[in-house]
């Protein structure tokens, strides 16, 4: 069963046509029951409205989504009571110990001491669970709001940008913490700028680029959708020349490495005899699987901000 579905999701923001921007425009994706889904794009491509909608801090202007397969108000009422969210540092009071935030947020929510203690101990704050909120680090801040975040249990949690700002360590543990509540059956769904973490974290992703899904999928079939091939010649000038006017490749770019070609059919002789029958003899030929940033990078290349443009 899938926790989130969007059918063509839109925000338009304006109501005069001229003067409207269509901030996110028709989104449609699935995330099944615990996965582990990255929803990445570049800064103002729609993702923190996409989440608004979600968690209901903003009103589409068209389409519409379910979750846990409940939608309407009533429906998405209820069913946001099995979601816990993080969308930016709760504001804590800075002279109270973790353990009584927590214990604010808990009484907000109805829940218990024993659960306060899971949630510090999940998120590796026992220890400092006294110290005053103002001594914390940044991670340890970061941690206590994803405890305060997971006192009600959630089923669905939603996580914007949960490492941003972070050193290696404090990715670390929220690498951690994310890959725990993976392995208790949570479905998680975090927005993203770390691509090499998503990478590392998650099960499947989703790209928005100017309001719209781009490709989606599982992380394998995202980054390794193409045959692509890395390439090396003894002149390396004349193969990306060759390369760039061979038929059956459909992108083609220099790196340090050499030559990297993505293929429309991946027949690595057809590439050889092409590239003999110009004189290029190959002294390395490859299959090459392309980083999650590397394309992220070139699906999202010369993306603009819509919150920049008018629309039509």
């Amino acid at each position: 069963m899938h926790a989130i579905q969007t059918f063509d999701l839109t925000k338009r923001y304006g109501t005069r046509a001229v003067k409207s921007v269509l901030a996110v425009d028709r989104v449609s994706f699935v995330v099944e029951q615990g996965q582990v889904f990255g929803f990445l794009g570049p800064n103002g491509s729609g993702k923190t409205t996409t989440i608004g909608m979600l968690v209901g801090t903003i009103k589409p202007t068209g389409g519409g989504f379910d979750l846990f397969g409940a939608s309407g108000p009533e429906g998405l009422l209820n069913a946001r009571a099995r979601v816990g969210a993080t969308l930016e540092t709760p504001n804590f009071y800075p002279y109270m110990s973790g353990r009584d935030n927590l214990r604010i947020a808990a009484g907000v929510k109805g829940v218990g001491r024993p659960r306060i203690e899971e949630c510090l101990e999940l998120v590796g704050l026992s220890a400092r669970a006294k110290h005053r909120f103002k001594t914390y680090s940044l991670g340890m801040k970061q941690r206590l709001a994803l405890a305060a975040t997971m006192l009600s249990d959630p089923e669905l949690i939603i996580l914007d940008e949960p490492a941003n700002g972070l050193d290696p360590q404090g990715i670390r543990e929220i690498r951690e913490i994310i890959r725990t509540l993976a392995d208790r059956g949570k479905t998680i769904f975090l927005s993203s700028h770390l691509l090499a973490e998503v990478e590392r974290t998650c099960s499947h992703v989703a790209i928005i680029r100017n309001g719209r899904i781009v490709t989606s999928g599982a992380v394998a079939e995202v980054v390794g959708g193409g045959s692509a091939v890395l390439l090396r010649a003894e002149d390396t000038d004349a193969l990306a020349g060759a390369m760039e006017a061979y038929p059956d490749a459909s992108s083609m770019r220099r790196t340090g490495e050499g030559v990297i070609a993505a293929l429309e059919s991946g027949d690595l002789a057809s590439v050889t005899r092409y590239l003999a029958g110009h004189g290029i003899y190959l002294s390395h030929l490859a299959p090459y699987r392309p980083s999650l940033e590397e394309v992220f990078i070139d699906i999202t290349r010369g993306a603009v901000d819509p919150m920049t443009e008018i629309a039509s």
